[in-house]
């Protein structure tokens, strides 16, 4: 062999490699990265839990006290919308949810309907 050869094969075989890394490294890129819908999706879903810890948290405040069932509910929902990327907005209504009194189901009701009867302007 003589060295305009070997120089070819070696240049060739770098070649070669790059290529398939190249290619194996877009291959990766592509399952990697969202696609857009499921990019909305995903932003769509951090929305939503938004939309329902803030409605949550702010009825508990108002109301001065969460039931067991309901901390555990809230838990739910917090704990995958902090993962997946929401924002601390949430994080302060539900620290101070944590530190509600615990409500029996029945004290829970009476509260709420207080505060229904308030809103609409009904006397008890």
């Amino acid at each position: 062999m003589d060295t305009s050869q070997i120089i070819i094969a070696v240049i060739g075989s770098n070649a070669l490699f790059a290529f398939i890394q190249f290619l194996i490294t877009r291959h990766d890129q592509k399952k990697n990265a969202l696609s857009k819908h499921e990019q909305a999706q995903n932003d769509m879903i951090i929305g939503l839990g938004h939309d329902k810890l803030l409605y949550l948290t702010d009825k508990f405040v108002q109301r001065g006290g969460v039931t067991l069932k309901e901390r555990r509910n809230l838990d739910y929902i917090y704990k995958p919308y902090r993962e997946a990327g929401g924002n601390g907005d949430c994080q302060i209504g539900y620290e101070a949810c944590e530190k509600l009194p615990t409500l029996s189901d029945e004290e829970a009701m009476v509260l709420d309907r207080k505060i229904k009867r308030r809103e609409y302007g009904i006397e008890d």
